[in-house]
């Protein structure tokens, strides 16, 4: 099968149409992890701030995050990080 020139551009062209058309929702994306990247770094901050937090406290906070956000990538990520987020609003009474 012989492809003319004038059909191997336009096939090119519409295939580089088509990976245009999915950049927004990737730099959307990007947007919404560099977002929370910046709450991460500005929640670390924060802890400096926090009274009568000790090591045993520090490193169970920072083995449950770590535990979340590898979890998050997980396709069931959402039911399970909702039951997590209704019971630790349940223990410190917070409203849901």
């Amino acid at each position: 099968m012989k492809i003319s020139k004038e059909k191997l551009k336009r096939i090119i062209k519409e295939e580089l149409d088509l990976l245009e058309q999915e950049q927004p929702s990737d730099d959307k994306d990007l947007k919404t992890k560099n977002e929370f990247s910046k709450k991460f770094l500005d929640l670390s901050k924060q802890v400096r701030d926090v009274k009568n937090l000790d090591t045993v406290e520090m490193q169970k906070i920072m083995n449950v995050t770590l535990s979340l956000i590898k979890l998050a990538g997980s396709k069931s990520a959402g039911p399970v990080l909702q039951q997590i987020e209704d019971i630790v609003s349940k223990k410190i009474g917070a409203p849901q």
